[in-house]
Protein backbone atom coordinates (compact mmCIF):
# COMPACT_ATOMS: atom_id res chain seq x y z
CA UNK A 1 0.00 0.00 0.00
CA UNK A 2 0.92 3.78 0.62
CA UNK A 3 2.96 5.47 2.86
CA UNK A 4 0.56 4.21 6.22
CA UNK A 5 -0.88 0.82 6.14
CA UNK A 6 -1.51 0.50 9.72
CA UNK A 7 -5.24 1.09 9.00
CA UNK A 8 -4.93 4.27 11.58
CA UNK A 9 -7.31 7.40 11.50
CA UNK A 10 -10.06 6.82 8.83
CA UNK A 11 -13.28 7.89 9.52
CA UNK A 12 -12.98 7.31 13.06
CA UNK A 13 -16.07 4.89 13.65
CA UNK A 14 -18.40 6.75 11.41
CA UNK A 15 -20.51 4.36 9.23
CA UNK A 16 -19.64 5.43 5.73
CA UNK A 17 -22.03 4.05 3.90
CA UNK A 18 -24.59 6.66 6.05
CA UNK A 19 -22.13 9.32 5.39
CA UNK A 20 -22.52 8.27 1.23
CA UNK A 21 -26.21 8.02 1.24
CA UNK A 22 -26.95 11.20 3.78
CA UNK A 23 -24.46 13.94 1.36
CA UNK A 24 -25.44 11.96 -1.73
CA UNK A 25 -21.50 11.85 -2.94
CA UNK A 26 -19.21 9.25 -2.82
CA UNK A 27 -15.53 10.08 -3.16
CA UNK A 28 -13.76 7.75 -5.19
CA UNK A 29 -9.51 7.90 -4.85
CA UNK A 30 -7.44 7.54 -8.55
CA UNK A 31 -4.56 8.45 -9.71
CA UNK A 32 -6.11 9.59 -12.95
CA UNK A 33 -3.21 9.39 -15.17
CA UNK A 34 -3.40 5.67 -16.17
CA UNK A 35 -4.51 4.61 -19.50
CA UNK A 36 -6.81 2.63 -20.03
CA UNK A 37 -7.46 2.28 -16.24
CA UNK A 38 -8.78 6.03 -15.63
CA UNK A 39 -6.99 8.83 -17.18
CA UNK A 40 -7.74 12.06 -18.78
CA UNK A 41 -8.24 12.06 -22.60
CA UNK A 42 -7.95 15.01 -25.20
CA UNK A 43 -10.66 17.53 -23.70
CA UNK A 44 -8.97 16.56 -20.32
CA UNK A 45 -12.22 14.35 -19.18
CA UNK A 46 -11.34 11.64 -16.24
CA UNK A 47 -11.89 8.23 -18.72
CA UNK A 48 -11.69 4.73 -18.31
CA UNK A 49 -12.42 1.29 -17.66
CA UNK A 50 -12.14 1.86 -14.33
CA UNK A 51 -13.77 5.32 -14.25
CA UNK A 52 -16.82 3.51 -15.50
CA UNK A 53 -16.57 0.97 -13.17
CA UNK A 54 -16.52 3.75 -10.39
CA UNK A 55 -19.28 5.60 -12.03
CA UNK A 56 -21.32 2.12 -12.06
CA UNK A 57 -21.02 1.58 -8.45
CA UNK A 58 -21.20 5.48 -7.27
CA UNK A 59 -24.85 5.39 -9.55
CA UNK A 60 -25.35 1.95 -7.09
CA UNK A 61 -24.93 3.45 -4.25
CA UNK A 62 -27.30 6.40 -5.24
CA UNK A 63 -24.67 9.01 -5.26
CA UNK A 64 -23.02 11.24 -7.22
CA UNK A 65 -19.08 10.71 -7.52
CA UNK A 66 -16.44 12.92 -6.59
CA UNK A 67 -12.83 11.75 -8.12
CA UNK A 68 -9.83 12.73 -5.67
CA UNK A 69 -6.63 11.94 -8.14
CA UNK A 70 -3.53 11.09 -5.84
CA UNK A 71 -0.56 9.99 -6.17
CA UNK A 72 0.11 6.12 -6.28
CA UNK A 73 2.85 6.41 -3.23
CA UNK A 74 0.15 8.09 -1.10
CA UNK A 75 -2.88 6.62 -2.25
CA UNK A 76 -3.86 3.88 -0.07
CA UNK A 77 -2.59 5.93 2.86
CA UNK A 78 -5.50 8.64 1.95
CA UNK A 79 -8.17 6.30 3.23
CA UNK A 80 -6.20 6.32 6.66
CA UNK A 81 -6.71 10.44 6.57
CA UNK A 82 -10.06 10.06 5.72
CA UNK A 83 -9.43 11.50 2.44
CA UNK A 84 -12.26 9.50 0.59
CA UNK A 85 -14.63 6.90 0.99
CA UNK A 86 -13.16 3.95 -1.24
CA UNK A 87 -10.05 3.60 -3.74
CA UNK A 88 -10.92 2.06 -7.15
CA UNK A 89 -6.87 1.58 -9.21
CA UNK A 90 -5.96 -1.53 -9.89
CA UNK A 91 -5.20 -2.17 -6.60
CA UNK A 92 -4.15 -6.47 -6.53
CA UNK A 93 -5.45 -8.16 -3.23
CA UNK A 94 -2.83 -9.15 -0.93
CA UNK A 95 -2.80 -10.66 2.71
CA UNK A 96 -0.20 -7.43 3.81
CA UNK A 97 -3.14 -5.10 2.39
CA UNK A 98 -6.20 -7.34 3.89
CA UNK A 99 -4.62 -6.73 7.57
CA UNK A 100 -4.92 -3.36 7.05
CA UNK A 101 -7.86 -2.57 5.29
CA UNK A 102 -11.33 -3.66 3.40
CA UNK A 103 -11.60 -5.26 -0.47
CA UNK A 104 -14.59 -5.92 -2.03
CA UNK A 105 -14.62 -8.94 -4.15
CA UNK A 106 -12.15 -9.31 -7.13
CA UNK A 107 -13.98 -6.92 -9.98
CA UNK A 108 -10.44 -7.43 -12.14
CA UNK A 109 -7.60 -10.36 -12.85
CA UNK A 110 -4.52 -8.79 -13.28
CA UNK A 111 -1.87 -10.54 -15.33
CA UNK A 112 1.69 -9.85 -15.10
CA UNK A 113 4.60 -9.28 -17.83
CA UNK A 114 7.50 -8.37 -18.19
CA UNK A 115 8.98 -5.99 -20.25
CA UNK A 116 12.83 -5.71 -21.30
CA UNK A 117 14.68 -3.62 -23.86
CA UNK A 118 14.79 -4.99 -27.21
CA UNK A 119 18.10 -5.89 -27.53
CA UNK A 120 18.00 -7.53 -24.04
CA UNK A 121 19.52 -11.09 -23.24
CA UNK A 122 16.78 -11.66 -20.88
CA UNK A 123 14.07 -14.03 -22.06
CA UNK A 124 12.40 -16.13 -18.95
CA UNK A 125 11.73 -15.00 -15.66
CA UNK A 126 14.82 -17.28 -14.38
CA UNK A 127 16.86 -14.85 -16.06
CA UNK A 128 15.48 -11.62 -13.75
CA UNK A 129 18.14 -12.63 -10.92
CA UNK A 130 19.96 -9.63 -10.48
CA UNK A 131 18.63 -7.94 -13.16
CA UNK A 132 17.85 -4.43 -12.22
CA UNK A 133 13.96 -3.74 -12.39
CA UNK A 134 11.59 -0.33 -12.84
CA UNK A 135 9.04 -0.27 -10.22
CA UNK A 136 6.61 1.89 -8.11
CA UNK A 137 7.92 0.55 -4.79
CA UNK A 138 4.87 -0.12 -3.48
CA UNK A 139 3.55 -2.06 -5.61
CA UNK A 140 2.60 -5.90 -6.47
CA UNK A 141 4.91 -5.88 -9.10
CA UNK A 142 8.02 -4.68 -7.29
CA UNK A 143 7.40 -7.68 -4.74
CA UNK A 144 6.92 -10.07 -7.30
CA UNK A 145 10.33 -9.37 -9.09
CA UNK A 146 12.04 -9.13 -5.72
CA UNK A 147 10.45 -12.57 -5.61
CA UNK A 148 12.08 -13.53 -8.51
CA UNK A 149 15.41 -12.40 -7.56
CA UNK A 150 15.58 -8.76 -9.22
CA UNK A 151 16.86 -5.68 -7.60
CA UNK A 152 14.61 -2.96 -7.61
CA UNK A 153 14.78 0.47 -9.07
CA UNK A 154 12.35 3.23 -7.73
CA UNK A 155 10.21 5.17 -9.70
CA UNK A 156 7.10 7.07 -9.95
CA UNK A 157 5.05 5.24 -11.75
CA UNK A 158 4.29 2.84 -15.19
CA UNK A 159 5.51 6.03 -17.84
CA UNK A 160 8.87 6.54 -15.97
CA UNK A 161 9.58 2.56 -15.77
CA UNK A 162 9.30 1.81 -19.27
CA UNK A 163 11.73 4.54 -20.17
CA UNK A 164 14.16 3.36 -17.83
CA UNK A 165 13.95 0.39 -20.05
CA UNK A 166 13.67 1.71 -23.62
CA UNK A 167 16.60 3.85 -22.24
CA UNK A 168 18.64 1.24 -21.26
CA UNK A 169 18.52 1.95 -17.51
CA UNK A 170 17.01 -0.96 -16.49
CA UNK A 171 17.25 -4.30 -17.13
CA UNK A 172 12.77 -4.33 -16.44
CA UNK A 173 9.80 -3.71 -15.60
CA UNK A 174 6.69 -5.56 -14.39
CA UNK A 175 3.48 -4.54 -15.12
CA UNK A 176 -0.24 -5.51 -16.08
CA UNK A 177 -0.44 -6.93 -19.88
CA UNK A 178 -2.81 -4.11 -20.51
CA UNK A 179 -0.42 -1.50 -19.47
CA UNK A 180 2.04 -2.49 -21.75
CA UNK A 181 -0.39 -3.23 -24.55
CA UNK A 182 -1.80 -0.04 -24.43
CA UNK A 183 1.71 1.82 -24.45
CA UNK A 184 2.76 -0.35 -27.47
CA UNK A 185 -0.16 1.00 -29.67
CA UNK A 186 0.76 4.56 -28.72
CA UNK A 187 4.45 4.34 -28.62
CA UNK A 188 4.94 1.71 -31.94
CA UNK A 189 8.50 2.37 -32.19
CA UNK A 190 9.54 1.99 -28.46
CA UNK A 191 11.95 -0.15 -28.28
CA UNK A 192 11.09 -2.98 -26.04
CA UNK A 193 9.62 -6.26 -25.63
CA UNK A 194 7.17 -8.45 -23.93
CA UNK A 195 8.22 -11.40 -22.63
CA UNK A 196 5.78 -14.64 -23.57
CA UNK A 197 5.79 -15.90 -20.30
CA UNK A 198 2.90 -14.74 -18.15
CA UNK A 199 4.40 -13.52 -14.36
CA UNK A 200 4.49 -16.56 -11.85
CA UNK A 201 1.89 -15.04 -9.65
CA UNK A 202 -1.61 -13.46 -10.82
CA UNK A 203 -2.82 -11.27 -8.89
CA UNK A 204 -7.00 -10.01 -8.35
CA UNK A 205 -8.02 -6.31 -7.69
CA UNK A 206 -10.84 -5.11 -6.15
CA UNK A 207 -12.02 -1.79 -4.73
CA UNK A 208 -10.50 -0.76 -1.14
CA UNK A 209 -12.20 0.72 1.99
CA UNK A 210 -11.32 1.16 5.66
CA UNK A 211 -11.61 -1.85 7.44
CA UNK A 212 -15.02 -1.80 10.19
CA UNK A 213 -16.81 -0.50 7.20
CA UNK A 214 -19.12 -4.12 6.61
CA UNK A 215 -22.31 -2.53 5.19
CA UNK A 216 -19.83 -0.55 2.42
CA UNK A 217 -18.36 -3.36 1.62
CA UNK A 218 -21.38 -5.38 1.74
CA UNK A 219 -23.13 -2.59 -0.85
CA UNK A 220 -20.42 -2.23 -3.16
CA UNK A 221 -20.53 -6.34 -3.33
CA UNK A 222 -23.78 -6.07 -4.42
CA UNK A 223 -22.95 -3.63 -7.22
CA UNK A 224 -20.71 -5.29 -8.52
CA UNK A 225 -22.14 -8.60 -8.91
CA UNK A 226 -24.60 -7.16 -10.63
CA UNK A 227 -22.35 -5.39 -12.80
CA UNK A 228 -21.23 -8.86 -13.38
CA UNK A 229 -24.49 -10.62 -14.14
CA UNK A 230 -25.89 -8.62 -16.39
CA UNK A 231 -22.83 -8.36 -18.64
CA UNK A 232 -22.10 -4.43 -18.02
CA UNK A 233 -18.43 -5.62 -16.51
CA UNK A 234 -17.34 -7.58 -19.57
CA UNK A 235 -18.71 -4.91 -22.12
CA UNK A 236 -16.56 -2.07 -20.05
CA UNK A 237 -13.66 -4.50 -20.39
CA UNK A 238 -14.47 -5.42 -24.28
CA UNK A 239 -14.11 -1.85 -25.28
CA UNK A 240 -11.12 -0.38 -23.03
CA UNK A 241 -8.80 -3.28 -23.01
CA UNK A 242 -10.17 -6.08 -26.00
CA UNK A 243 -10.80 -8.57 -23.82
CA UNK A 244 -13.03 -10.12 -20.74
CA UNK A 245 -10.82 -9.49 -17.75
CA UNK A 246 -13.23 -10.55 -14.61
CA UNK A 247 -11.84 -13.05 -12.48
CA UNK A 248 -12.37 -16.63 -14.36
CA UNK A 249 -13.81 -14.85 -17.31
Amino acid sequence: GGASDDGSGGSGGEDVLARIQESGTVRIGVEGTYRPYAFHDDSGELVGFEKEIADAIAEGLGAAPEYVETEWGSLIAGLDVDRYDLVINNVGITEEREQAYAFSEPYAQSIGRIAVPEDSDIETVEDLEGAQAAQTATSNWAQQMEELGAEVVPVQGFAEAIELVVQGRADATANDFISFQTYQEEHPDAAFRVLDADLPTDVTVGVIMQQGQEALVSEVNSILEELMSDGSLTAIYEEWVGEDITPDA
